[in-house]
């Protein structure tokens, strides 16, 4: 249909059935994880747009750009980069969290509060918090 039909508007299709078209994707995440909770994201999407146009250039057509649709963004880290990272046991890291923080000291505190912060609000920005430490600093829990 991308290769053949000239659709009106390609970009409001992937819009209304991008799920649909990456719900295979979302399941295999879903497993993969262990979590049935987890809900379609940027990188799902993204991973559907990369499997639709490895699809249409193997029948023989070009880049996604050229017939309207959303280009994948192939330079992001690959979805299983992404599930490696975000595979973590979030019990243990509350435990960790629950004994150490009183230890942090001051400056170590201030920095955690301020990156937390952007992350929950999802305001970035923490890049300029990166600690660096001396030869004196013998334990550190960022």
């Amino acid at each position: 249909m991308l290769q053949v039909c000239a659709l009106s508007n390609p970009n409001q299709l992937w819009i209304n059935h991008r799920e649909s078209l990456s719900e295979d994707i979302l399941h295999q995440v879903r497993i993969q994880q262990q979590n049935m909770d987890l809900e379609f994201s940027t990188k799902i999407f993204n991973e559907a747009l990369i499997i639709i146009e490895d699809k249409v250039r193997s029948l023989g057509g070009s880049d996604l750009k050229s017939i309207g649709l959303p280009p994948p963004d192939r330079d992001s880290s690959t979805l299983d980069d992404v599930l490696r990272e975000r595979t973590y046991n979030i019990s243990e890291l509350r435990k960790f969290l629950d004994e150490n923080e009183d230890k942090m000291l001051p400056d170590q505190r201030e920095i955690f509060q301020k990156i937390t912060e952007a992350v929950f609000q999802e305001i970035g920005g923490i890049s300029g918090y990166v600690p660096v430490f001396s030869a004196e600093t013998s334990t550190t829990f960022l």
